[in-house]
């Protein structure tokens, strides 16, 4: 076993440095939340690497990075990146990094199949998050309503904690920050009940983008890194949360740490799942076309080993 550990840790270094012949430092972009703490193993060694790694809050700094091509490498939603993909940007989805992470909570006990009597508050609206939790409800119930006036995760977990009779629908990490914060909540992972309501696996949410001038031993060396250090975060929680806080993440130790088991995190090339990704753009074109361009991007779209 001891010997197994040591040749994952020397995998790991070498997958990090193996572009250290590559004098060109390569930027890379990702949103604050589970795709960071995914890749946090990275970015806490991006020294010791030919990796400049910065980290945003929002959708802006990631539309900005894709227009104006500021970084070699971007993290972001998959349809963002295909609506921009599109419009002739240059980036192509080279791997997912994180997958279909949203929890109920609720006050009380519920029943997934009796929610009629209860305000659903959610955040996403005319975006992912509307599609996918309409989708599952019409499975469910097609009665149930779902009020997706909240602007941000943030704010959906708030308004259930003000407002009486509610159940929210949000993500991790603020779902582990609510159970800190009140340990008799009750939360139901969706996850788990879209595989059980439809005939779908989870969808992709984060995907890695890459500019189409990076050569192929650039990107694989990346996607090499990237996927151990998502498998790091998986085995390795309390250590990884220490890289986290030690870089000033916007959420504590103790709800990155307990956050990551329920964040879906799991890299994949985007290549072997090349027909979840066109179910999930489907869905998303059937829905709202505009969130991709008004169009499912074409097979170019995947940027192949």
């Amino acid at each position: 076993m001891k010997k197994i550990i040591l040749l994952f840790f020397v995998l790991l270094t070498v997958s990090l440095t193996a572009c250290n012949n590559n004098q060109e430092q390569i930027k890379v972009i990702v949103p604050n939340g589970v795709p960071s703490i995914a890749q946090s193993y990275m970015e806490y060694h991006q020294d010791n690497t030919n990796y400049r790694i910065e980290r945003v809050s929002g959708p802006s700094p990631l539309l900005a990075a894709f227009t104006s091509k500021s970084h070699e490498i971007i993290i972001a939603p998959i349809n963002l990146g295909a609506n921009l993909y599109n419009k002739g940007m240059g980036y192509k989805l080279a791997g997912l990094l994180t997958w279909t992470n949203f929890q109920i909570i609720s006050k009380s006990p519920i029943d997934i199949n009796n929610l009629d009597n209860y305000t659903i508050i959610s955040y996403g609206k005319a975006a992912v998050p509307e599609i996918i939790l309409d989708y599952l409800f019409e499975q469910i119930n097609p009665n149930i309503e779902i009020n997706f006036d909240a602007s941000s995760v943030q704010e959906a977990y708030l308004r259930f904690m003000q407002e009486e009779n509610t159940i929210a629908i949000i993500s991790e990490p603020v779902t582990t920050t609510a159970i800190l914060n009140d340990e008799y909540l009750y939360t139901l992972d969706l996850a788990q009940i879209w595989e059980d309501y439809t005939e779908f696996d989870l969808f992709p949410q984060a995907g890695v983008f890459v500019n189409e001038d990076l050569s192929d031993s650039q990107v694989n060396n990346y996607l090499r890194g990237l996927q151990s250090a998502a498998i790091y975060t998986l085995n390795n929680p309390i250590e990884v949360s220490g890289f986290c806080e030690s870089m000033d993440y916007p959420f504590s130790k103790e709800v990155i740490r307990d956050s990551i088991n329920r964040s879906n995190i799991a890299f994949l090339y985007a290549e072997d799942e090349e027909q979840v990704i066109n179910d999930f753009l489907q869905m998303i074109y059937d829905f709202k076309p505009e969130l991709i361009g008004n169009a499912i991007p074409n097979e170019d779209f995947i940027w192949r080993k």
